[in-house]
């Protein structure tokens, strides 16, 4: 249609004999349809060119010209024509479509077109854009059910909006200064809402060996609730390690953050957080900067070790215990620590599956790095509580500090902490010497009055990536006899426990990648205590990828000192794993610690979202025993599940883990195979069951009520949440299978994809005499908009058609009549469509 007149012309003055093969290439090429309108178009004789050629001079707006007997004689309504007479347009009401903005895709939104086919630029679209909303001067005189349409392309001249019909797509390309940052300022969260939720974890195993048995079960829970951005949680933790049980409760505490300031109020059962001080676990209150407005940072601490089989890992800082986890055989790393503050030591224990255990420290300059401080300041004040059975003094406390950004690249922070017989004051800096490379110093004095000691700590870490290969940090952590944190005041103990304390702890780690060699990493941590006991552990890693394998190894090594470990200090283990194709996979290990040598292979397969499982056999080889091992995890939509099981000549091992959350909401109880967090949500897919959504913490499914928990959104930043279509029934359609929140901490998010149900149905039309319409009539809708044409045999499709819709056909002879469709009675939502016959009365 778009081809001009002039090559038109020239075309029908070509031979017959030179026109006919090149007209039976274009009749193949396209559809009856389409041929004759193209013939039409542009195979018309010269006579009919010269009146066409005078229509365009009078109407520089005429895009195509069709030549009408030719359409009636290929049996076209002419009418046909005028809806092909422009270019193509969205036909005019609401539609889903998708959206485009500088080639990003914004997934699927509801757009309103007037008559043109043009859309208005509305509240909704601008936000779901991430646009700017024009000023008031630019409102147009036009309504939508979104609010206000503005002139948009006014506002910002250099926008350039295509339309795309067939595609059902608008794509935008607008300057920078029409877009909405994506800095917490720039945003317009979301605020209030309220919930209450459980989390909950439990753990059990197992282990018989040699006419014995040994059980362990632990269970966590968190009760909390949101309202109006305050969150409450308590949480709890059991362990029970055969007759001796302990229950511990760790917090419960209020939280609130106030946007304006940038800062968060916690009350309650809290752990001072402090970029100076070790803390405590007080029960009172504190101010703190809110990190989330600033860039959030994590915790930094990084526990890594090799497990001999599969073993329970225990954390624990100043005596609480704050993790703990199944790791299988291997070597492990956590990262995902929930620590109680940043400054006090983690004490980590090994334990397998015949009861035998192995301790460590990681020494917490080591992760202190991580938490370089942040402009703005903190302050606390309460009582000290007891964390477990220890013999406790529970003084009253009171602590603050101030970070202040010197230069762009440099802070200082400066505090005090005082408590009755106990005050401490420090200092500490934060810079980054170059690009790749930061520097952080803290050095605290103490004052014991009680014992009358008076001492000082100071630590300094540098971390830094002098190539795109080379990367190494290194931390230092001194401190005096007479130095006191807080709780070395509180803790009841005899006189020889504080020369147990660590006199000086270092650590250091080197990194260095090569896409031929691959990469290694080694960290060092050596440490010394007053009574001078020194231990000097390390830990180093290679691994590289090759073409059909992955090969790996890690050793772990006491260098010298006396140690928990005794003579099973020593470790090794190498790994090969080889792809089998989707997501299977076989790696094949070899280990060592001490004179224990173990030799064995594991296959994974990763059925789907839902179900993976992996099966192990090894053998020690010098002591003659085999051993396998069967795990499966499965996430049945609601909660997750983790099952295990192994045996040896003389032992077997049964684990399970269960986990979860729920949601209790103004729509119900609604579960999550995930923990909730702070920041959450409740989608809602219609009243569907069974319809999976991809969230930021993963997929998750709707239940029969058709809702289901997105249990994290990022706090003031932008979280997606997305419909996987192939899960929606066949005869479901989505007004807009995307969204983007920007949730405020501690607010409740509900969300609700809008479901259309569309009823595609293929229609067997005659007319009041049972004779099927002509082939090639138009199909209008009450207002007269071209829908389809009939086919053969009187057949039309149609792929929405709603419950009043009015249809008509233009029938050949310029005559009307209107369509009476027989619905059935039952709509099959997993057929693509209905079948109906229909009857086409005069008006």
């Amino acid at each position: 249609m778009k081809k001009s007149i002039h090559q038109a012309a020239c075309n029908s003055g070509r031979s017959k004999h030179a026109s006919q093969p090149f007209n039976r290439t274009i009749s193949r090429a396209f559809s009856p349809l389409a041929y004759a309108i193209w013939s039409a178009l542009v195979i018309v004789p010269s006579t009919g060119l010269a009146q066409v050629q005078a229509e365009q001079k009078k109407d520089s707006d005429l895009l195509a010209s069709f030549d009408m007997d030719t359409l009636k004689a290929r049996g076209i309504d002419p009418k046909l024509a005028e809806y092909f007479r422009e270019a193509s347009k969205f036909t005019e009401g609401r539609r889903v479509v998708s959206l485009v903005v500088n080639g990003i895709k914004f997934g699927r939104i509801d757009a309103q077109f007037n008559h043109q086919g043009e859309f208005c630029f509305d509240e909704d679209l601008l936000a779901k854009a991430r646009l700017q909303v024009p000023d008031s001067q630019f409102v147009l005189n036009l309504s939508s059910t979104n609010g206000k349409c503005y002139n948009f392309v006014a506002a910002y001249p250099q926008t350039e909006v295509s339309l795309r019909p067939n595609k059902d797509e608008i794509f935008l390309v607008v300057p920078q200064d029409a877009l909405l940052g994506d800095a917490p300022e720039a945003m317009d969260f979301s605020h209030g809402g309220s919930a209450a939720i459980l989390n909950y974890g439990v753990m059990a195993m197992r282990s018989e060996f040699s006419g014995q048995s040994r059980d362990y079960v632990s269970g966590s829970t968190e009760l909390g609730f949101n309202m109006g951005d305050w969150i409450v949680r308590s949480r709890q933790l059991y362990t029970k390690n055969e007759d001796k049980a302990n229950f511990e409760h760790l917090y419960a505490y209020a939280q609130r953050t106030f946007t304006e300031q940038k800062a968060v109020v916690q009350a309650g059962q809290i752990n001072i957080n402090s970029p100076l001080f070790s803390g405590a676990s007080i029960t009172g209150v504190q101010i703190l900067p809110e990190t989330a407005l600033m860039g959030s940072a994590g915790s930094g601490a990084l526990v890594e070790g090799i497990a001999q089989g599969q073993s329970t890992v225990e954390v624990r800082q100043v005596g609480a215990l704050i993790y703990t986890t199944i790791v299988p055989e291997g070597p492990f790393a956590l990262t995902d620590i929930p620590l109680l503050n940043s400054g006090s030591d983690l004490d980590v224990t090994v334990r397998d599956v015949t009861g035998a255990e192995r301790h460590f420290v990681v020494p917490a300059a080591s992760f202190r790095n991580a938490i370089a401080a942040r402009p703005g300041y903190t302050f606390s004040a309460g009582k000290v509580r007891s964390l477990g059975d220890g013999d406790e003094d529970q003084p009253w406390v009171a602590t603050g500090t101030g970070t202040w950004s010197l230069q762009e690249n440099l802070t200082a922070t400066t505090g005090l902490m005082a408590a009755a017989e106990y005050q401490s004051v420090g200092w500490g800096a934060d810079t980054s010497l170059a690009r790749d490379t930061s520097l952080s110093v803290r050095n605290v004095y103490s004052n014991a009055s009680k014992e009358a000691v008076k001492g000082t700590q100071a630590s300094v870490s540098v971390s830094t990536r002098l190539s795109e290969k080379f990367s190494a940090s290194v931390s230092a952590t001194q401190q005096t006899m007479g130095y006191r944190d807080l709780s070395d005041t509180t803790l009841r103990q005899n006189g020889d426990w504080y020369n147990t304390r660590y006199q000086s702890q270092y650590s250091a780690s080197l990194g260095w990648s090569d896409s031929t060699l691959g990469s290694f990493n080694v960290s060092v941590a050596p440490s010394r205590t007053f009574d001078g006991d020194v231990t000097n552990r390390l830990v180093g890693s290679w691994g590289q990828t090759f073409k059909h394998a992955t090969v790996s190894a890690t050793v772990e090594t006491a260098l010298s000192g006396s140690s928990s470990y005794g003579g099973g200090d020593n470790a090794m283990y190498v790994s090969v794993s080889i792809p089998l194709g989707g997501s299977r996979s076989m790696r094949t290990y070899a280990s060592r610690r001490g004179d224990t040598q173990r030799v064995g292979a594991t296959f994974s397969d990763v059925v789907d979202d839902q179900l993976n499982y992996r099966l192990s056999s090894e053998s020690t080889g010098n002591q003659g025993g085999n051993y396998s091992s069967a795990n499966v995890s499965a996430i049945p939509r609601y909660t997750s599940l983790d099952l295990g099981y192994a045996q040896g000549p003389d032992s077997k091992n049964y684990n399970g883990r269960l986990s979860g959350g729920a949601v209790a909401h103004k729509g119900g109880l609604t579960f999550s195979p995930y923990p909730v967090q702070d920041t959450f949500g409740i989608v809602e897919v219609g009243d569907l069951s069974g319809v999976k959504l991809s969230t930021p913490f993963g997929p998750v499914w709707t239940d029969k009520s058709g809702q289901a928990v997105v249990p994290q959104l990022s706090a003031y930043r932008e979280s997606r949440i997305e419909v996987q279509t192939k899960s929606l029934p066949k005869r479901v359609d989505l007004q807009n299978g995307f969204q983007a929140v920007g949730a405020g901490r501690g607010s409740v998010n509900h969300m609700a994809f809008k479901v259309i149900k569309a009823q595609r149905i293929l229609i067997t039309a005659t007319d009041s005499a049972g004779e099927p319409l002509p082939k090639g009539s138009s199909v209008l809708d009450g207002k007269n908009n071209f829908l389809t044409t009939v086919l053969d045999k009187g057949t039309i499709f149609l792929s929405d058609l709603g419950p009043d819709q009015v249809l008509k056909v233009a029938l050949p002879d310029d005559k009307r009549c209107v369509l009476k469709i027989d619905f059935p009675k039952e709509t099959d939502n997993e057929a693509f469509y209905d079948v109906a016959p229909a009857v086409c009365h005069a008006p």
